[in-house]
């Protein structure tokens, strides 16, 4: 370990050497990086291990607000795959996803076809797929906290992250003491995210529209207009290529946090009015974007350990055509990988599976999330048995925390130093359908030579 400083405050940098894959007796060693930053007064509590979304994602990245580290050690362990001497990183499979009609069965199987190409150069270059599993991670965790000589740990977790914290309070329970969730998934839903659920997202978010005075007058049906503006999609707009399954895709990362579903469903307004301006910027983001995703095959090899059922036809079942948009990054991502174009042995069936937890667990959702659907997490909540729930109104997936983050740091401090959960300085959150900055005027500017010409 080394100190030094991680966004302002001074940390120990750590290096720990880990088996490639545990499974196995001669498993070659890699590297594993993590940062602690110490307690900022007394170290009275347990330490904090931040669990980041993803996956295809590091770990070390953004910090928690300092009450979280003000009475306890605050721990980033890196990701397997990513924060190792290992890392998955392909720019070949992320820049075959930026070929027109990524979601037509042509685009599908040609990357299915450099995932595939690229597990084998994996495997040429002597990488251990079968090491990079989600319960690889929470193994990782584990030896850390055992390193640092914690003997027990409080889980801050979100998106992604949450499965690696469930799965810590399943495999180590004796280590864990409180566990807080946010934006949560289902590790029996393996990622997947059916249409079914992001449809109830659209709906939730028709019926404020509906009621919305202001919204309304523009259009008296967002879900009819977004339908709508999909089928009659011009192929170019001022030169630009107007690609739908980039549309598509775009929209379904835009209802994540609710600024940004304010602002592609203005996208979709202005489209019908005849400005396709705003959904001609996201489909040239997209191809922008992107490529620079170059740790997909992190994604797919935490995803497909979850269990994900590789003979499911993804590509079909995820785009319904009665569906508004489908499941088009579901689709895209875990479509492509399965049916054997990363074969990657699963955890243990019982890790696989929501069984009782009794580690003390706070989960806080928005009811607008699609990418953490509450139904989903309804269907874990009776395995916590000593579990709450806290569903705030009008929000997405990560805006708990980020909306009213004074009301939410309370809600956590508080869960971690006595196990209260009070959300009383929470305020309704109102949705808000006019955006402070549309797509429409982002298009102008970035496109503005284009447009004279």
């Amino acid at each position: 370990m080394k100190p030094g400083t991680f966004q302002s405050y001074s940390a120990d940098f750590g290096r720990i050497l880990v088996p490639e894959n545990r499974n196995k007796k001669n498993s070659r060693i890699i590297h594993l990086i993590f940062i602690r930053i110490c307690a900022l007064e007394d170290n009275s509590a347990e330490p904090v291990f931040l669990l980041n979304g993803g996956p295809g994602k590091s770990n070390i990245r953004g910090l928690l607000s300092p009450v979280f580290f003000t009475h306890n050690d605050l721990v980033i362990v890196g990701y397997r795959g990513i924060d190792t001497s290992v890392r998955l990183e392909s720019t070949k499979v992320s820049e075959a996803m930026t070929i027109e009609n990524p979601l037509s069965p042509l685009g599908m199987q040609h990357i299915s076809r450099i995932i595939k190409r690229e597990f084998d150069r994996f495997k040429r270059n002597g990488v251990d797929i079968d090491g990079y599993t989600v319960l690889e991670v929470v193994d990782d965790i584990d030896l850390i906290r055992s390193a640092l000589g914690y003997p027990k740990i409080n889980l801050f977790s979100s998106s992604y992250g949450t499965i690696l914290a469930y799965l810590y309070c399943q495999r180590y329970p004796e280590h864990a003491n409180r566990n807080l969730m946010v934006g949560a998934s289902n590790i029996s839903r393996h990622l997947v995210r059916d249409p079914g659920v992001i449809d109830k997202v659209f709906n939730a978010y028709g019926r404020l529209w509906e009621n919305d005075p202001q919204a309304s007058e523009r259009t008296p049906d967002i879900i009819k207009t977004i339908r709508k503006v999909l089928k009659t999609l011009p192929r170019y707009w001022n030169g630009i290529r107007i690609d739908a399954d980039k549309i598509r895709i775009c929209t379904y990362w835009q209802l994540y946090e609710t600024e940004t579903a304010a602002k592609i469903f203005d996208a979709f307004v202005a489209a019908e009015n005849g400005d396709y301006s705003g959904l001609a910027l996201l489909s040239y983001s997209y191809d922008k974007e992107i490529p620079d995703w170059d740790l997909l095959c992190d994604y797919f090899s935490k995803a497909i350990s979850c269990g994900l059922d590789t003979t499911r036809e993804l590509a079909e079942n995820m785009d319904p055509p009665e569906s508004i948009i489908g499941s088009p990054s579901c689709k895209l991502i875990l479509g492509s990988s399965s049916q054997g174009a990363w074969p990657i042995k699963p955890i243990p069936l019982r890790y696989r599976t929501i069984d009782s937890c009794h580690v003390e667990t706070l989960i806080v959702m928005g009811n607008l999330d699609p990418s953490g659907p509450l139904d989903y997490v309804k269907e874990m909540m009776p395995y916590f048995k000593r579990g709450r729930l806290v569903v705030l109104s009008e929000m997405g997936h990560m805006d708990p925390a980020n909306l009213q983050p004074k009301a939410f740091n309370h809600l956590g401090e508080l869960f971690y130093s006595s196990g209260e959960v009070d959300t009383s300085k929470f305020v309704y959150n109102k949705m808000s359908f006019t955006p402070g900055e549309t797509f429409q005027s982002l298009a102008k500017e970035v496109f503005k030579d284009k447009i004279k010409k």
